[in-house]
């Protein structure tokens, strides 16, 4: 875990998915992709998450959250997300904890708060769409130092491209 406090703002940007313990909504993604803005006058971070499932070559999905630093997370590594479910927007608040950032904000480690059950997913993101295997290897070791069992773990197959700040 982090033992300094991050700064929720500089997590704004593109999140591209390097390796994930995959929800079952987005196992077998390609592409996957979070976009982290920040709208100022809901005091949230809006949340675009994009892949394409089993190939870069199906129809992209897009899911849609609010998210927030949850209330008293003194070191900002505690999150909050709402996604929306088509018609509105879950009525509760689900965690997710920042495992690791590094202090240029290039690469993150986030997880849901527990490492098995219903709901539990991984990811390990960077800021480049197409890294080395060596550059993830640290990640992966700070999820497992989070308990996370690495032989459930998908690299996330991603293509070089540009894609605009969200």
């Amino acid at each position: 875990m982090i033992a300094r406090k991050i700064e929720p703002l500089k997590c704004m940007g593109n999140w591209f998915v390097q390796v994930a313990i995959p929800t079952p909504f987005d196992r077998g993604a390609h592409n996957g992709l979070e976009q982290y803005s920040w709208d100022e006058e809901e005091q949230r971070v809006k949340v675009k998450y994009t892949f394409s499932s089993g190939s870069f070559e199906a129809k992209p999905t897009v899911v849609y959250q609010k998210g927030r630093v949850a209330p008293g997370s003194e070191d900002g590594t505690l999150w909050q997300v709402k996604p929306w479910l088509k018609l509105c927007y879950l009525p509760v608040w689900l965690s997710y904890v920042i495992i690791d950032v590094d202090e240029a904000y290039s690469h993150m480690v986030c997880s849901s708060p527990k490492t098995s059950g219903a709901g539990a997913w991984m990811y390990i993101m960077t800021r480049e769409p197409v890294v080395d295997d060596a550059l993830l290897e640290p990640l992966k070791q700070a999820a497992a130092a989070a308990g996370w069992d690495l032989s459930k773990a998908e690299r996330v197959p991603q293509q070089q491209r540009s894609v605009p700040p969200p």
